[in-house]
């Protein structure tokens, strides 16, 4: 009876919902962990995941890189930015040296030449007229070599720059990018939606940023935490995952322009219109 009762509530709260989206399993999806009767797809690779799904306009709404949706903008597929979900999930590391400054002629570690966290990274330290020797190694490797002390310096996301910090004591967090940023926000992931579903659904896409945003009011629940490190199979505690929360800088902005198009420009990305926006 139970079973079926829980199985009549989903069916009743999707047709309230009356929309889906796709969703990495990371930080930006935790809010909708608290979101009863959502139809969530998660995923884990963008590229393989996700693209081919949004080239062949399947599907309604998606977390993706915000720079994987303007480069799909500008191939022409009607995909527009509803707001951004974070702040800033990218901080430095170091057991050696407490400022950025320092790091002129040391050896930095950074995931994925040409990814997010390298232009970002980059783009600070040509504006310091700071020149380290950057190593290129996935996210993960990285985390791995500083958990097990093998490397001084690096450039991570959350959690696993918390994760580091729990594992290792020998490391700080020395400072979280966004602050090094013009303008204090590093809008790396976004909410999308297809312009045909938004032209077409826009109530129920109003309706979710609504209830997205009331679900961040959630974001540090314990109970939350533990679903979330659950689903997204994370490596770390929930106390950990808790500390992680701290500084992913999670949120809903929905007036992003400004700040969109400052990082989009840093990864020498145009927009050829104004169509790119839920306004």
């Amino acid at each position: 009876m139970k079973k079926l009762i829980a199985s009549i509530f989903m069916v009743i709260s999707l047709t309230i919902w009356g929309i889906e989206i796709d969703a990495p399993k990371a930080p930006p999806s935790i809010p909708l962990l608290a979101m009863e009767g959502i139809d969530i797809n998660f995923y884990q690779d963008v590229s393989t995941e996700v693209v081919p799904k949004i080239i062949k306009k399947r599907g309604e709404l998606y977390i993706i890189p915000v720079n994987v949706g303007a480069n799909l903008y500008n191939k022409g597929i009607d995909i527009r930015l509803v707001g951004v979900t974070s702040r800033g999930l990218l901080s430095f590391l170091s057991k050696e040296i407490d400022r950025v400054e320092d790091l002129d002629g040391k050896k930095l570690y950074i995931g994925g030449q040409g990814s997010s966290p390298d232009v970002v990274m980059r783009n600070i330290l040509e504006s310091r007229k700071i020149s380290p020797e950057i190593s290129y190694r996935s996210s993960g490797e990285i985390a791995k070599l500083a958990m097990a002390g093998r490397i001084e310096n690096l450039v991570l996301p959350e959690p696993l720059a918390t994760m580091v910090l729990g594992k290792n004591k020998d490391f700080k967090r020395v400072v979280e990018l966004k602050d090094l940023w013009e303008g204090k926000e590093i809008p790396q992931v976004g909410i999308f939606v297809m312009g045909k579903v938004y032209d077409e659904k826009p109530l129920e896409v109003n309706k979710f940023v609504k209830y997205y945003k009331k679900a961040l009011e959630r974001k540090s629940e314990e109970k939350l935490l533990e679903k979330a490190r659950k689903e997204f199979l994370l490596g770390m505690s929930t106390g950990e995952l808790g500390k992680s929360v701290k500084y992913m800088n999670l949120t809903l902005d929905t007036g992003c322009e400004k700040s969109v198009e400052h990082y989009l420009d840093a990864l020498g990305i145009k927009l050829p219109g104004d169509e790119f926006y839920v306004r």
